[in-house]
């Protein structure tokens, strides 16, 4: 076998890994730490109440929409068309960095995923608690139509109710949609 056979598999290997890392990263991302909620809600060694997405220095527990977008100056040029519409209770912006830091912490024990993925190949992002909570696929088209430059606009419903079921609100999940640390 020649050098260049074998240098094939590793590169093929190396480009499904660099593949993998990226669907990670923006799964990671979409689904407001899904990851978390579905590996025992813990985050950093601290247990996460049941249902709670951490954004931030927040455990938000409200339904919640979220706009990722390709950059940071985008991500910022979206809160701030959010900011006083009447639709949104509150929002949380999370930049490339910030992203890549949860993402190092999500996946620690995974060196090799580590390696492959850099902030770049994660998005920036804008996640909304929308004042009308039960209505997140509305909001989350609306706001489709209204950022096109979205890389994606995701209802995380979805992954909220596989985990506590269809419909299901947390009765200890304050007004707010949020629970401090």
């Amino acid at each position: 076998m020649s050098d260049q056979d074998s240098a094939a598999p590793r590169t093929d290997r190396r480009y499904r890994l660099a593949t993998a890392a990226v669907v990670l990263a923006v799964t990671a991302v979409l689904g407001g730490s899904g990851w978390w909620l579905f590996s025992g809600r813990t985050v950093g060694g601290y247990a996460l109440p049941d249902g709670a997405i951490p954004i931030g220095d927040r455990d938000v527990c409200a339904n919640t929409v979220t706009v990722m977008l390709g950059t940071d100056a985008e991500m910022t040029a979206v809160a701030r068309a959010l900011r006083g519409d009447p639709r949104v209770l509150r929002s949380y912006t999370e930049n490339k960095q910030d992203g890549y830091v949860r993402f190092r912490k999500m996946f620690a024990n995974e060196p090799e995923l580590l390696e492959l993925t850099s902030a770049d190949a994660l998005p920036a992002s804008v996640t909304v608690v929308p004042k009308d909570q039960t209505d997140t696929e509305g909001i989350a088209e609306q706001l489709r139509v209204q950022f096109p430059e979205a890389r994606k606009v995701s209802d995380n419903t979805e992954l909220r109710s596989r985990i506590t079921g269809p419909g299901y609100r947390d009765p200890t999940c304050p007004p707010s949609g949020e629970r401090s640390p």
